[in-house]
């Protein structure tokens, strides 16, 4: 048995081989069309890829529920003496409620299990980068106090960027909070923009830049990535919805400009999608030895 288990949901995106190497547990989210409930791990994303240029009669989504955490821990106290839950930003979905409430439920079924349950104030990109390294430092053997401190450290360490084609999406989904003005002015004119959502903007969107063109948007991704990091390595992820060449584009840029330990592309699932229709990038990183 090991000492601790780390569970997320399925909007840090890590895949099914990552999860399967470090024993990740996944919770998905779920999107809501035409009357059915899809867990977003298993909705066919042709369909709703469709559905979404209609922009009409749009699909919504629900966070991960109690239930699927409640059972999640059960599954997992089979395997390990603690469990680690990182959620997306709270600000985003219930999910993090959900995790906290099945815990308080589970005190009472699984007693000899401690669980702890982490806001990790971000999503996609910078928030596999968390999951993965608290998964690395359970992998070691770590207490879950230890595993819980690389976590909140990663945390406040971890920057998040996104690019999308419109915000229409996420403002469409309440999630455009302090960047709304430049979804209203989007209307009137063509631009792209660069919001962020980290731990700096306490887990909800914040505009940063904008430009013409997504190639644009890109290079200052790039040079804000170069101010943060300076001459440290760079750690990154970048999980797109349906742009896969965007994605690599990207990641070319980077790769160009900084020594990269570790790199990891990914395509979003559906929850994500529906929030951010086609066209979104979201870049995490962080500056190590």
């Amino acid at each position: 048995m090991n000492k601790v288990a780390v569970i997320t949901d399925s909007i840090a995106a890590i895949s099914p081989e990552m999860a399967q190497e470090y024993g990740i547990g996944i919770v998905p989210a779920h999107v809501i069309m035409d009357g059915k409930d899809y867990p977003d791990t298993e909705i066919d994303m042709g369909m709703l890829y469709a559905r979404l240029e209609g922009k009409e009669n749009l699909p919504t989504t629900s966070g991960a529920t109690t239930g699927q955490f409640l059972q999640a821990y059960q599954e997992m106290s089979q395997r390990a003496e603690a469990i680690l839950v990182i959620t997306l930003t709270s600000a985003y979905s219930t999910t993090y409620g959900a995790a906290v409430q099945a815990r308080e439920m589970a005190r009472e079924k699984l007693l000899k299990t401690i669980i702890e349950v982490v806001d990790c104030r971000t999503v996609a990109g910078a928030q596999l980068l968390i999951v993965l390294q608290a998964a690395r430092a359970a992998a070691q053997g770590k207490s879950l106090q230890e595993v819980t401190e690389v976590a909140n450290d990663m945390i406040l360490r971890v920057n998040d960027l996104s690019m999308r084609d419109t915000l229409f999406y996420l403002d469409k989904g309440g999630l455009v909070y302090e960047a709304g003005s430049w979804a209203e002015a989007e209307s009137k004119s063509t631009f792209r923009a660069i919001l962020r959502v980290d731990a700096s903007t306490e887990g909800i969107t914040k505009p940063v830049a904008r430009a013409k063109t997504k190639t644009q948007i890109m290079n200052k991704m790039v040079d804000i990535a170069k101010e943060r990091v300076r001459d440290k390595k760079l750690y990154a992820a970048i999980v797109h919805t349906n742009v896969p060449d965007q994605a690599e584009q990207l990641k070319k840029m980077i790769l160009s400009q900084f020594q990269c330990d570790e790199f990891y592309v990914a395509e979003a699932l559906g929850a994500t999608a529906v929030k951010n229709g086609r066209g979104l990038i979201h870049f995490g990183f962080y500056g190590g030895d």
